[in-house]
């Protein structure tokens, strides 16, 4: 595992956790944390796997909307000019849904494909 994030309620728990992490991870796996181990407000989120996450809601990270959108409308194109099938583009998307279906993102979802 490479990258992972706790939710906590408090400041004060994650700390507690966080402690007995790296000692854990030092004792019995001869390992560290790297650098980058942060703690965040969750108001302020994380960005993680794709996706934007705060205490609310989890989004998909713009630079993802962006490459969907690219990718949907290539595909309208190349179903336009004959040069795929709906059925195959559909196939294609798949993993996309998959994708989508973890965050909030109705209005993306009817902008980008209806």
């Amino acid at each position: 595992m490479d990258d992972s994030v706790l939710l906590f309620k408090d400041k004060k728990g994650i700390k507690e956790i966080l402690r007995k992490i790296t000692i854990f991870l030092r004792d019995e796996l001869h390992l560290e944390l790297n650098k980058k181990t942060n703690i965040f407000k969750s108001k302020q989120g994380v960005n993680y796997c794709g996706y934007q996450i705060n205490e609310y809601r989890m989004k998909i990270r713009h630079k993802g909307k962006v490459k969907l959108k690219r990718k949907v409308r290539k595909l309208k194109e190349k179903i336009k000019n004959k040069e795929i099938s709906s059925e195959e583009a559909k196939r294609y998307l798949c993993g996309h849904f998959g994708y989508l279906k973890y965050a909030n993102v109705y209005k993306l979802s009817k902008k980008v494909f209806y």
